[in-house]
């Protein structure tokens, strides 16, 4: 019988179909293999880092800079089917790339000392992004306000551009704190602020968009706190629903004798988790992260013995994997995001020096004062006799403010006619902060004499006897 189609004939299939997949399929293995190589580079060279005790440069700098000189080549080759699949695409860093980080952070985490310190983990993290966000937002407004650049910025596209430039990723850090074993007072408070923050920013960022296009009253400003923290509260609620609902599963069950299926089905129930959040538009990552730190708690002792080791080395690696993926894709992004027109259109580069001195002092107005405030209420309030955040903690906590991928991801959602210079604006921002901070951070731990060598045998999140 005849198909339904105009004059009662089937269509012909395109002649040209086939050579477009077989190039499309051509390129692609080129896209792969250079990331497979840059891998391979970034993670060869942080294994003779550590041999050779180099601590004057990380493996994440080498990843960036390896990234931006072969996204250079691409461009100056102008291969422009290989640059558009090494392209940044936010959906891939989303549903690929960052979930493997934060549900390991979730699993590792050392709770003991999470708990302890979490008055200070949730100051920064809430009251510490929203002075950044806000603070970025208001500086950057009143530049474009200047005209001297053209930018015609709404106070709504500069708080909703202050928001993703909130979004601190200090892995480079935490990866020389591991390597120092740092006070792990120190290392729990920028690990625990920047989980939390992540995730904080994300949902500011989302929030924020809802009002664009729309007339912003003063009553919208409660509106916004309301669906941030109903966002926030529900997202942790489900994070630990799975969690608990998987441990019950297998509590239940005789899944300890079938390692493999049960250690499928751990991993399955977060990124459950995870997507089912994203899908009924709540965070993911707030999820995720608490999901696994459920799972940690109550799961992990009700697991066989080949399921811990199991679950434990599979989300670590992915995590390794993911963050030198990060690093890599960054590097190359900055010359394969550009569009193809003229350079000038869109990079200002005084307004990237402007941001970039907006991020930094507002890092500062929020650490140092927010550090005060936690300092005085255990000194007044606990009868402390010490400080619990000293001036070389501050410090490292303002040093460790370098931003992420996480605010390049969502950049990507910017709307308008500024929408280009905004994005690479935030990709540059993003990494010239990592060259210059993660760069530095084992000389400042030297120069403010932070004690390191600590071995943390008390917390440790269930190593192998």
């Amino acid at each position: 019988m005849a198909s339904p189609t105009l004059g009662g004939r089937a269509p012909s299939p395109s002649p040209s179909a086939g050579p477009i997949v077989e190039e499309e399929e051509y390129y692609s293995s080129w896209s792969l293999f250079l990331v497979c190589a840059l891998l391979i580079l970034s993670l060869w060279t942080s294994y003779y880092l550590q041999i050779k005790r180099i601590r004057a440069v990380h493996e994440t700098v080498v990843s960036i800079v390896a990234g931006m000189f072969v996204g250079l080549v691409i461009r100056i080759a102008q291969a422009d089917a290989i640059r558009e699949m090494l392209t940044f695409k936010h959906t891939l860093f989303f549903n690929l790339l960052l979930p493997p980080i934060i549900l390991n952070s979730g699993y590792e985490l050392k709770q003991e000392n999470f708990f302890r310190n979490f008055g200070s983990i949730l100051t920064f993290a809430f009251l510490g992004t929203f002075i950044s966000a806000i603070g970025v937002g208001v500086l950057v407004y009143i530049w474009s306000s200047l005209g001297l650049e053209h930018l015609n910025l709404t106070p709504l596209e500069c708080l909703i551009f202050g928001s993703t430039l909130s979004a601190t990723d200090p892995v480079t850090i935490l990866a020389i704190f591991n390597q120092y074993k740092v006070d792990p007072k120190l290392y729990t408070v920028i690990f625990g602020e920047s989980l939390l923050n992540d995730a904080v920013s994300i949902v500011m960022y989302e929030t924020l968009s809802k009002f664009h296009g729309t007339e912003v009253y003063l009553q919208s400003l409660f509106h916004g706190i309301g669906i941030f923290l109903l966002t926030f509260t529900v997202s942790m609620a489900l994070g630990v629903i799975f969690g608990l609902g998987m441990s019950l599963v297998l509590k239940h069950s005789a899944l300890s004798h079938f390692p493999r299926l049960e250690s499928c089905l751990v991993a399955l129930s977060a990124y459950t988790c995870y997507f089912f959040s994203n899908g009924i538009t709540m965070s993911g990552i707030v999820s995720l992260l608490f999901c696994g730190i459920t799972l940690k708690h109550y799961a992990y002792h009700t697991m066989s013995r080949r399921t811990q080791r199991t679950s434990k080395y599979i989300f670590a690696t992915l995590a390794q994997l993911s963050e030198n993926f990060i690093f890599v894709y960054l590097g190359l992004s900055l010359f394969t995001s550009a569009p193809s027109s003229k350079v000038t259109s869109y990079f200002k580069p005084i307004f990237v020096t402007i941001t970039t001195v907006c991020v930094i002092f507002t890092r500062y107005a929020a650490v140092f004062p927010l550090s005060e405030a936690i300092n005085f209420f255990h000194r007044h309030a606990r009868g402390q006799r010490t400080d619990e955040l000293p001036h070389s903690y501050q410090m490292m906590l303002f040093w460790a403010g370098l931003r992420g991928a996480v605010g390049v991801a969502l950049a990507a959602g910017f709307q308008g006619e500024n929408a280009e210079t905004l994005r690479i604006t935030v990709l540059v921002v993003v990494v010239l902060t990592v060259v210059l901070f993660g760069g530095t951070t084992a000389r400042m731990l030297e120069v403010l004499g932070i004690r390191t060598g600590v071995e943390d045998e008390a917390a440790s999140s269930d190593e192998e006897d």
